[in-house]
């Protein structure tokens, strides 16, 4: 994945990382995550000595590093190598050094920037206004398909009466929609609309953020992080501002319950698309029903 304009990604749960270092594998890439302070720091979960995963050493509080497990070479939070243990009188050379990426962290998540830098400051990430002040269940979980297909399939509202005929779509049957788009801040909003009123709304900010507007009280958030080129890791939310007693709990039940019991129905279907990222898939015939399709591969196309 070698995006041609820079974005802000979301792709790790900041709960997921504590004291110790995180290595994951994102973008097709193992990472590792450590926290340096207060700040989150994003570098290549590869030691550029003899090869070995970062994410298997600790991290240096006094010294503001991420130890390597294998022969306790040390890395600042720029990739330079800072100790050597075992050569202490050979000067370390500038280029000994581990991969680095700009990161951020906001709005629960830890966002990784990339392709190109831009000039002067990087953006501030981009997040839904509305659940700001909202709280939240959270689930998450693993879907078998490349990333952009399993954004399509939530921005779709056609498939509904067909693949979830059980669940989300039992009274839906012969079901013609109309929907209604409409550009935003970084994305689209796609409006549903049955016999004249307006059902419910989802919006899409680019490049991997998706909010359904379920009530006015609540809302159901999702982040696609790309793992490689048929493995994604979505993270869940549902938004709430109900103040009940109790509520946070129920509600991390009901978003683990109701995402499972819909997204099974979701997974095989998905993950049998051909090609997998929408990008090469140039010969498929989209209809008018497909509109928020058409909006997010006119966005990823405008990107890649």
């Amino acid at each position: 994945m070698n995006p041609k304009v820079g974005s802000w990604w979301p792709v790790v749960a900041s709960n997921q990382l504590g004291r110790r270092p995180l290595g994951v594998t994102r973008f097709g890439e193992p990472l590792v995550f450590w926290r340096n302070g207060a700040d989150v720091v994003c570098m290549s979960d590869r030691c550029p000595h003899r090869g070995a995963a970062l994410s298997l050493g600790h991290v240096n509080k006094q010294a503001g590093s991420i130890v390597c497990p294998f022969h306790g070479l040390e890395f600042a939070a720029d990739g330079r190598c800072t100790c050597i243990p075992v050569e202490q009188d050979t000067a370390i050379p500038a280029d000994f050094a581990a991969a680095s990426f700009p990161v951020r962290e906001a709005d629960g998540y830890i966002w990784v920037w990339r392709g190109p830098l831009p000039q002067g400051e990087l953006p501030e990430v981009a997040i839904h206004p509305e659940t700001q002040g909202m709280r939240h269940g959270d689930s998450s979980g693993n879907w078998n398909a490349h990333y952009t297909r399993c954004i399509e399939n939530v921005c779709d509202f056609s498939h509904l009466p067909f693949v979830h005929k059980t669940t989300i779509g039992l009274f839906k049957k012969d079901w013609v929609i109309q929907i209604n788009m409409q550009d935003v801040p970084g994305g689209f909003r796609a409006r549903l609309v049955q016999d004249g009123k307006s059902a419910q709304s989802l919006e899409f900010l680019y490049p991997n953020r998706w909010l359904l507007r379920l009530a006015p009280r609540i809302m159901l958030g999702l982040v696609f992080a790309p793992i490689d080129e048929t493995h994604t890791f979505v993270y869940g939310r549902t938004w709430y501002r109900l103040p009940l007693p109790g509520i946070q709990w129920l509600m991390n039940g009901y978003t683990r319950f109701s995402q499972f019991m819909v997204f099974r129905e979701d997974w095989p279907i998905v993950a049998s698309q051909i090609p997998g990222d929408v990008l090469t898939a140039t010969d498929e015939k989209l209809l008018p029903s497909d509109a928020p399709v058409i909006a997010y591969r006119k966005l990823h196309h405008a990107h890649n």
